[in-house]
């Protein structure tokens, strides 16, 4: 079964452009497209949510944001994200020795 989508595709450079529309202020439009496309417009959209205004309807980001700001909280989000999968490794590791 396939499935259709409500929203048409956008390429990072449309992405860039609507980013920039919203108030995101962007210094390098082809790095930025670079990062779009290794890790996802999807993905980092989740980053951009404390930027917003208000509630996301209306779309209009805190003045002064930058890509610089998301990417910082997408790279502080990965890096919590592994040091806690080491610790709950251990744990795990733990946890099998205890009970074989």
């Amino acid at each position: 079964m396939k499935t259709s989508f409500t929203k048409p595709y956008s390429s990072p450079e449309q992405i860039v452009q609507i980013l920039k529309s919203r108030g995101m202020l962007i210094k390098d439009e082809h790095k930025v497209e670079n990062y779009l496309l290794n890790i996802g417009y999807h993905r980092l959209s989740a980053y951009i949510y404390p930027f917003y205004k208000g509630p996301k309807s209306d779309l209009a980001l805190k003045e002064g944001t930058t890509f610089e700001q998301v990417l910082t909280l997408y790279r502080f989000d990965k890096k919590l994200r592994i040091l806690l999968f080491n610790e709950i490794e251990k744990i795990e590791v733990a946890i099998r020795s205890v009970l074989a």
